[in-house]
């Protein structure tokens, strides 16, 4: 399969409903569950569906991004055919007409037409599983489709961003925000690759702004488009509440080891640094901590990141730490998203709900 098909993660049309999480670092680097990024679970997806070359348009704020992934054999990335690719986009180009993604896919069009593969598996952001799509492209292939359209049937699907498929069998008729229906378009899907560049150069010539939205959705019957449903545990992302629940729901054993360690293994940049350290008086339940982590004090229900420390006499429940923050001795805080290089300061307390976190940005001193 892996010349087979060559792997887009587009982050451009990415909702950034994630406030304080994203003032410095793309969506796509934000940590999750401790040592992880969010990436990772994508780049994961494609490598054990077979994909050995994978594109990532990315936006704006991507330093965090090019430095995480800038070892591409911790990704499995190995040998000459097995590269990731980051795509900004081209903002010199004073004949450019594109604009929206397809600036993007305009930009980077040799991505596609290098390519010894006939299709492109193409995600953003929203869905994240630890399942592969090899039996998605599998009938994609089967059926003979133009796009396959990859889908989950969820009952409780987020309200209000995530698009709802109508289907006739095995066709896709319509796209829409119908919350009664429980067909749910996952943001990703798969696509004959010469079509797709036919859809780029019809995009541009027409002035259009979303690739997706206007040279897919908008001519659904144009084409044979399938659908596939996964059958996986799963979570969906793109706000800060979303973000914090489903860190708070992995903390169930059950849950974490199906979805980190169950069907495949999640591969992320590799750390050398020292195993989490308890010390005497620490008291730690129901909580991921990563390599580096200090804990001296009391911790509940919580995600630390790499090089956290938490003082004698701190007490956090219900917390997302992310690396190299400090809690000192005293603080008190619950239902809390804290960012990397923060220093909670003796005895104060932060105080959050499920529903709306608080959220401290980074390098702020509370």
């Amino acid at each position: 399969m892996s010349n087979e098909i060559l792997g887009l993660i587009n982050l451009v049309e990415d909702n950034d409903n994630l406030d304080e999480l994203t003032y410095f670092r793309n969506a796509a680097a934000i940590p999750f569950m401790g040592r992880y990024r969010v990436i990772d679970f994508k780049i994961s997806n494609f490598w054990y569906s077979g994909v050995n070359v994978i594109g990532v348009f990315a936006n704006n704020k991507f330093r965090s991004l090019l430095d995480h992934l800038n070892r591409e054999e911790d990704f499995g990335m190995e040998g000459r055919k097995s590269r990731i690719f980051v795509l900004p986009p081209d903002w010199n180009d004073p004949t450019d007409i594109s604009r929206g993604d397809l600036k993007y896919y305009h930009n980077h069009m040799d991505l596609f037409t290098r390519s010894s593969s006939e299709h492109v598996i193409i995600s953003d952001l929203t869905y994240i599983t630890n399942d592969d799509f090899r039996k998605a492209f599998l009938h994609h292939k089967e059926v003979d489709a133009d796009i396959t359209l990859i889908g989950e049937v969820h009952d409780n699907a987020p309200t209000g961003s995530m698009l709802r498929m109508s289907t006739e069998e095995d066709r896709v008729t319509g796209l829409n925000y119908d919350e009664s229906n429980p067909h749910v378009y996952t943001g990703v899907f798969i696509i004959k690759k010469d079509l797709l560049i036919d859809i780029i150069r019809y995009c541009v010539n027409n002035f259009k702004e979303s690739m997706f939205h206007q040279g897919i959705r908008e001519r659904l019957s144009e084409y044979k488009v399938s659908h596939y449903n996964m059958n996986s545990t799963s979570f969906y992302f793109g706000t800060v509440e979303r973000y914090f629940n489903n860190s708070m729901k992995l903390l169930d054993k059950e849950t974490y080891r199906e979805f980190l360690y169950g069907k495949n293994r999640v591969m992320t940049k590799i750390s050398t640094r020292p195993s989490t350290l308890y010390k005497a008086d620490s008291k730690v339940k129901n909580s991921v901590l990563s390599n580096g982590v200090v804990v001296r004090g009391t911790v509940e229900n919580s995600v630390l990141s790499r090089n956290v420390v938490i003082e004698a006499g701190a007490t956090i429940k219900n917390a997302v730490i992310f690396a190299n923050s400090v809690v000192n001795s005293g603080a008190y805080l619950e239902n809390v998203i804290i960012d990397k290089d923060v220093v909670i300061k003796e005895n104060r307390q932060l105080i959050g709900t499920e529903n709306k976190p608080f959220i401290a940005a980074k390098r702020t001193h509370i």
